[in-house]
C-alpha cells in the first residue's frame, strides 16, 4: 500500500513539473526530452517519441525518437500521412484516438499493400495518445512501447500517459503560439523598418500600419493570457484525473480482497487514508483551477472590452496579477499591492488590465533579465478625485539615452529577441487616453524603473477607448 501513495505522489510531482518545464523550455525538443526523462522516474519509458504532424502538407515528423531496436529517426524528415492502415503513427493521428495492442495484434495488422504494419520493428507491447489542440484537431502523437514481455502498461499506466498527453497537448499549442507570435512581431517590425528607410517622407503611411500592429499586439496579448490560463488550469485538471484513475484503481483492488475474505482492519485503514489524501488532492486543485477560471473571464471580458464599468481597484488587481502568475511561476520575483481596500472606480478596467500586463511583462523581459530576483511594487492612493498610481520594480533600470525613448514606438533593449517595443507605447497611450491621465516615467543603471501615473476616478463620460487616440504617438517621453 506505501508504495502506491509513493507513487501517487511522483505522479502528482510530476505533472506540477511538467507545466514548470513547458514554461523554461523555448525548444519543442528540448521540452519532449525532459518530459521523457520524468516519465522514466515513475514507468518504463526506455522506448518513447513524439511525432508532429503538419496539417498544410499532410506529412509528420519524429521532432523526438528514443528506442533501443530501431536506429533513430530524422527529425527533419517528413513522411506523408496517408491512411490509418499506413501505421499505428499514423492511425492515432489520423483517428484521434489512443492505442494499445500487443506484438500479436500488432502481426494481425497489415497496411494496403498487405506489408507489416508500421515500418519498424514490432513490439511487444505499445501504447500511443493523440495529441490535440483545443479545437479537437491532431497535433500528432505521443507514444511509448517495450520489446519485452517483462514491460508491459498496465489499466494505470495507460490512464497516467493519456493524462501526460493533455499536458503536453497543451504545453506544444503553448509553445508553438509563442513561437509563431514571435516570428510573426519579429518580422512585421523588419518589414516596416525596411518600409520607413525606402519610403523616407511617407511618415503617414507609416503611422498607419504602426497604429494596425499596435492593436495586433493588444490582441496577441490577449491570445498569451489565453494560452498561459489554459496551460495552468490543465494541471490542476490533470491532477484530479490522475487522483480519480488510482481512486478507482484502488477501489477495485479493496472490493476484491472484501469479496475474497481477505479484507483485514489494516487494509482497510490503509485504503481510507489513501481515500482521504486523493479526495483532499481533487478538492484543491478542483478550487485552483476555479479561482483561475474566474480571474481569467473577467480579466479576458475587460481586455476586449472598450466599456465603463463600476470596479472595485484593488480586487480588480489582484485579479489581473493572478492571470499574469503562469509568467510569475518559477521566478524569484515578488509582487507587492499597496492599494486603499474601498477605492472604486468608473472607469475602463480593460485599460487597467492592459497597463499593468505590459509593465509587468516589461519588467519580467526587461528589468530582470536572466531570471534575476527582485520586487515589483504597485503604490495607489486617491487625491480629490484622482488616482495616484505608482508602479516600481527593483531591475536593472535604464540609462537617460533609453529612458528618452521608452515610449517611443518600437523601442526595445530587446531587438532581436522576441521584444517588439510596443509595451511602453500602448501603455503610453492607453493612459493619456482612455483614462484620460498622464504618466513619467523615472530610472538610473542599477536602480530599477519607476512610472508615476494620474488619472480620474470616474471616466463615465469620456468616450469608448477606441476614440480617444490609442495608437498616436506622444512628442517625448517625458511630457507625460
Amino acid at each position: 500500500m506505501e508504495s502506491r501513495l509513493e507513487r501517487l505522489e511522483l505522479v502528482q510531482a510530476m505533472l506540477l513539473g511538467i507545466g514548470q518545464i513547458s514554461t523554461s523550455c523555448s525548444d519543442i525538443t528540448e521540452f519532449v526530452a525532459a518530459v521523457h526523462r520524468a516519465l522514466g522516474r515513475i514507468m518504463y519509458a526506455a522506448n518513447f517519441y513524439v511525432a508532429l504532424s503538419n496539417r498544410e502538407d499532410g506529412t509528420v515528423q519524429f521532432v523526438y525518437f528514443v528506442d533501443e531496436v530501431d536506429p533513430t529517426v530524422d527529425p527533419t524528415e517528413k513522411i506523408t500521412l496517408a491512411t490509418p492502415d499506413q501505421s499505428p503513427t499514423a492511425w492515432v493521428i489520423l483517428n484521434r484516438r489512443n492505442l494499445v495492442m500487443t506484438a500479436a495484434e500488432n502481426s494481425e495488422r497489415t497496411d494496403a499493400q498487405g506489408n507489416a504494419w508500421g515500418r519498424g520493428s514490432t513490439a511487444e507491447h505499445w501504447m500511443g495518445c493523440p495529441l490535440l489542440d483545443h479545437e479537437n484537431e491532431a497535433l500528432g502523437a505521443i507514444v511509448i512501447q517495450s520489446y519485452s514481455p517483462q514491460h508491459t502498461f498496465s489499466d494505470e499506466d495507460q490512464a497516467l500517459f493519456n493524462s501526460i498527453a493533455n499536458h503536453v497537448s497543451n504545453a506544444l499549442q503553448s509553445l508553438q503560439s509563442k513561437d509563431r507570435l514571435e516570428r510573426a512581431v519579429q518580422e512585421r517590425t523588419a518589414e516596416l523598418e525596411r518600409q520607413n528607410a525606402a519610403l523616407g517622407s511617407a511618415i503617414g503611411a507609416l503611422q498607419e500600419a504602426q497604429s494596425e500592429l499596435v492593436r495586433q499586439e493588444k490582441l496577441a496579448s490577449l491570445g498569451r493570457l489565453v494560452a498561459g490560463v489554459a496551460h495552468e488550469i490543465n494541471t490542476p485538471l490533470g491532477i484530479c484525473v490522475t487522483a480519480t484513475s488510482h481512486l478507482v484503481q484502488e477501489l477495485k483492488l479493496t472490493r476484491e480482497e472484501l469479496q475474497a475474505g481477505a479484507m483485514t482492519e489494516e487494509t482497510l485503514q490503509q485504503f481510507f487514508d489513501i481515500l482521504d489524501q486523493s479526495l483532499r488532492i481533487m478538492t484543491t486543485n478542483t478550487q485552483r483551477a476555479a479561482a483561475l477560471v474566474r480571474s481569467f473571464k473577467q480579466v479576458a471580458v475587460d481586455q476586449s472590452s472598450d466599456q465603463v464599468r463600476p470596479f472595485n481597484l484593488k480586487a480588480y488587481l489582484k485579479e489581473v496579477l493572478l492571470s499574469l502568475q503562469p509568467k510569475l511561476k518559477g521566478r524569484s520575483v515578488q509582487v507587492e499591492i499597496d492599494c486603499p481596500d474601498d477605492l472604486n472606480m468608473d472607469s475602463f478596467p480593460g485599460a487597467v488590465s492592459q497597463i499593468v500586463t505590459n509593465l509587468v511583462m516589461n519588467s519580467l523581459v526587461h528589468g530582470f533579465d536572466g531570471g534575476g530576483a527582485g520586487t515589483i511594487r504597485l503604490h495607489v492612493e486617491l487625491d480629490n478625485a484622482m488616482v495616484r498610481f505608482g508602479y516600481s520594480d527593483t531591475g536593472l533600470g535604464m540609462d537617460a539615452a533609453a529612458l528618452g525613448q521608452l515610449f517611443d514606438p518600437f523601442f526595445t533593449t530587446k531587438r532581436g529577441q522576441g521584444g517588439s517595443g510596443l509595451g511602453a507605447h500602448i501603455l503610453y497611450n492607453l493612459v493619456t487616453g482612455p483614462l484620460g491621465g498622464t504618466v513619467k516615467a523615472e530610472s538610473t543603471p542599477g536602480q530599477g524603473l519607476h512610472y508615476r501615473m494620474r488619472f480620474p476616478q470616474s471616466r463615465r463620460t469620456a468616450k469608448p477607448a477606441g476614440e480617444n487616440g490609442v495608437g498616436q504617438f506622444p512628442s517625448r517621453a517625458s511630457d507625460g
